[in-house]
């Protein structure tokens, strides 16, 4: 029986919604995301999209390019029950389902197809049912893997059905572009182009990948198989998550140590949360940071001991920075020495040298510079940490896994804000106990508990990313290195949102 993946894509699935919702918006530019100074486009019409509006556009830019247009702030409760319903009505046709995102799924179905005159057919009945169901409209794509299934459902938008039948893979893919293969960046993408490969025939004329092994490394052979219409990655219907991670964009830019290491506590307080209700420990910590210029780096390090504890998650954040501080000071010309440092368009004044400690006595250094987006990531995570008699027991680790039940009970029972601590108490009200500013779409979800599940665990919902979304898509052992540049998830939403 020859193998038949699907790819299922939602078009413009937030702004379809809101059209589906009030008639009077069809047909005209619809355009969802935040509202703010800050605003992000997480999603747009096709309307919108012939005044060159798109995905993470800033609103500012959109307004400018689409005055007249219809700016409406994402109903996520809503956008989830509408993914659930069409979610349900796949698995009337098949139980192998793999969830992307909110508006994204890989299907098998293989033996499926059997049951009708051909694939096309069989995407030409779901894309029927879902539209009688739910009133929406969705592209398909099916073809012999998940990446030609991926590629074919991208080729025809909106209410696109492409099939790429067997036999035909490398013919399909021999005039595209090396970029459109997953995990080729425009870094990867200009190695390969300074090798003499821009198309994927040129890849194709290769016997195998040694050739780009000088070029891309390790990712030679996947890049070289990918090219050649080869991918035998399973549809993963129980995914394990990979990573959990909080990040915020904010209202307004950081610019002390102080700030800067409540951040970090909240979202060390945060994912020991997130990991303890999953029963989860997380080997490896990363932090990210974007400055008001949007020059964006990070810096990870991998625990000992694996973790879901608070302090560990937050000291190892506050090395990290430091470290990440300390080599941009490094950096630094020695005439730089002044009290004002150009970033990007403007000129900020640099904060002193205030410092403030952690638990440990750690230093938070002040950045050189306004931080306009934070954020903190565990990943590499297990269920079942492997246990090694020690000599000597940490009395902090105790006292914070019995403190941390106590919290994570009356946090239940109670709501997230009705018990925390004096320092997270700090970052929500501010030193004379009035709320500080913050984006509007945090605002209201800091004050709600954490949701499960359904949404992305490589991003919080109050933290972070669906212009950079959050919080459905956990990070998937079979995207991890198949990077999507195109697509986002339910994660990167709620950035966008800010």
């Amino acid at each position: 029986m020859r193998r038949w993946i699907m790819h299922v894509d939602m078009d413009a699935f937030f702004a379809s919604i809101e059209q589906l919702d009030h008639p009077e918006y069809k047909g005209h530019p619809v355009i969802v995301g935040g509202l703010s100074s800050r605003g992000v486009v997480a999603t747009c019409s096709y309307e919108a999209r012939k005044f060159g509006v798109h995905s993470a556009m800033p609103i500012s830019r959109a307004k400018k390019l689409c005055p007249d247009g219809i700016y409406v702030y994402p109903r996520m409760d809503r956008y989830k029950e509408v993914s659930n319903q069409i979610f349900s009505i796949m698995k009337e046709f098949t139980p192998y389902i793999e969830p992307l995102s909110i508006d994204e799924a890989f299907l098998e179905v293989s033996g499926m197809s059997t049951m009708y005159s051909g694939p096309k057919e069989l995407g030409r009945a779901i894309k029927d049912r879902v539209f009688e169901k739910t009133g929406l409209i969705i592209s398909a794509g099916l073809a012999p893997n998940k990446f030609l299934a991926k590629l074919a459902s991208d080729l025809d938008k909106p209410d696109g059905l492409v099939v790429i039948p067997y036999g035909r893979e490398k013919e399909v893919l021999a005039p595209l572009p090396i970029k459109r293969i997953w995990g080729v960046g425009p870094r990867t993408e200009k190695i390969l182009k300074a090798g003499g490969f821009h198309l994927m025939r040129h890849i194709q004329s290769l016997p195998d990948e040694s050739s780009l092994i000088p070029l891309v490394g390790n990712q030679a052979k996947r890049i070289w198989e990918l090219a050649n219409g080869i991918d035998d990655r399973p549809v993963e219907t129980d995914r394990k998550i990979q990573s959990i991670g909080a990040e915020e964009t904010y209202e307004e830019d950081l610019t002390d140590g102080r700030a800067i290491e409540l951040e970090f506590r909240y979202f060390a307080n945060r994912l020991s949360k997130r990991l303890r209700r999953r029963t989860l420990h997380g080997h490896t910590v990363s932090i990210k940071v974007r400055y008001d210029d949007f020059t964006t780096v990070s810096r990870q390090k991998r625990l000992d001991t694996p973790s879901d504890q608070e302090h560990v998650f937050f000291e190892t954040a506050l090395i990290l920075w430091n470290k990440l501080m300390q080599d941009k000071t490094s950096k630094r010309p020695k005439e730089s020495k002044k009290d004002t440092e150009p970033l990007g368009a403007t000129t900020k004044v640099k904060s002193t040298n205030f410092k403030c400690s952690s638990s440990k006595g750690i230093t938070c250094m002040d950045p050189p510079g306004p931080i306009r987006l934070l954020g903190l990531t565990v990943s590499g995570l297990d269920e079942e940490v492997p246990m090694q008699d020690s000599l000597f027991e940490s009395p902090q680790d105790k006292t914070e896994d019995k403190l941390s039940s106590v919290l994570d009970s009356l946090e239940s029972k109670f709501g997230e804000t009705a018990v925390m601590s004096g320092a997270l108490w700090q970052r929500f009200h501010g030193d004379n106990g009035i709320r500080r500013k913050r984006s509007e779409l945090k605002a209201a979800v800091d004050a709600q508990p954490d949701q499960e599940d359904g949404e992305s665990t490589n991003v919080d919902v109050v933290s972070t990313k669906e212009a950079n979304r959050s919080t459905f898509a956990d990070t998937h052992p079979s995207m991890k290195d198949l990077k999507r540049p195109s697509k986002r998830t339910y994660k990167d939403y709620i950035e966008y949102f800010r």
